[in-house]
């Protein structure tokens, strides 16, 4: 079950097995073990990026049930510990180039019965995990003034500003500062689910602009690199572009009408009371990690 939910969530067998440190082909049995038990296909493999069927849809928000009861029956037996325990943490793509390895050492020092298994993912995806049961907290990054949904616990941890990157040398394209003056541009963005690449997309849309992705890679740095040879523009985080070796390469292009505020939270099941100590100190963490005070990794 495990397996099948971590395919059904990543709508992809590699990044499920990415995420429970397993290979393609020991995801894929599991998986068919579990249709062969229920006597049903659960994912249609036909269709990329894959998708459920019928039946698979049926039983994914069952199996996230069970898998929660489990953890929370071995939590009940822990023993007189209530944190002798594994949480699940999910944590924003856009927000995996922030240095974990600090607050993730500091929070198995204070509380160390704690085990932390964190995974990736959208924002959006990863609050309907959160609300669902299948993970214990999230960190994500959500436009300002969304609404979050109600029976989660938030923190506030910080602000994101993102910023639109082109060459710093040759040639400039379209001189204008409007929107207009990105029409016919390319784009490096991340793939198909990020909140910042619909806002964009929604801008563009509202001012008559077509946009046109030359390159989609998960990863800032490469972005960054493929921006800097030329293969389109870039929308990556201000913190990113910073710290990033290319920089010198690089420049800000202020677009009017390209603003997109974001606030980063950390989100959990108001059910975890127990926690409450572990996820406050991993807040106050990422809180200095974001504002630039934790040490740099």
């Amino acid at each position: 079950m495990r397996a099948f939910v971590a395919v059904a969530e990543a709508r992809s067998v590699s990044r499920a097995a990415h995420e429970l440190h397993l290979t393609q082909p020991a995801v894929s049995r599991r998986v068919q073990r579990l249709e062969a038990a229920l006597g049903a296909v659960l994912c249609d493999r036909r269709r990329r990026p894959l998708t459920l069927t019928a039946a698979g849809r049926a039983a994914l928000e069952r199996c996230r049930r069970v898998l929660h009861a489990v953890r929370d029956v071995r939590s009940a037996t822990g023993g007189d510990d209530p944190l002798a325990r594994e949480i699940r943490v999910g944590v924003a793509h856009a927000l995996t180039e922030v240095t974990l390895t600090e607050p993730v050492d500091g929070l198995r020092r204070a509380f160390p019965r704690v085990s932390l298994s964190l995974g990736t993912g959208w924002s959006h995806d990863l609050l309907e995990r959160v609300r669902a049961g299948a993970l214990d907290a999230a960190v994500i990054l959500l436009p300002d003034g969304e609404r979050l949904p109600a029976g989660l616990d938030a923190t506030r941890l910080g602000h994101e500003r993102l910023v639109v990157v082109e060459p710093r040398r040759g040639p400039r394209g379209a001189r204008g500062t409007g929107l207009a003056a990105l029409d016919g541009r390319g784009w490096v963005l991340n793939p198909e689910g990020c909140a910042a690449r619909a806002l964009l997309q929604r801008a563009l849309h509202g001012a008559g602009v077509r946009l046109r992705v030359a390159v989609e890679t998960y990863t800032y740095d490469l972005q960054l690199a493929l921006v800097a040879r030329h293969r389109g523009l870039g929308l990556v985080p201000a913190r990113i572009l910073a710290r990033s070796p290319l920089r010198a390469r690089l420049r800000v292009r202020r677009v009017r009408g390209l603003d997109f505020p974001l606030t980063i939270w950390a989100v959990r099941r108001e059910t975890t009371l127990d926690l409450v100590p572990v996820f406050r100190a991993l807040d106050r963490a990422l809180i200095e990690r974001l504002s630039g005070r934790g040490r740099v990794q």
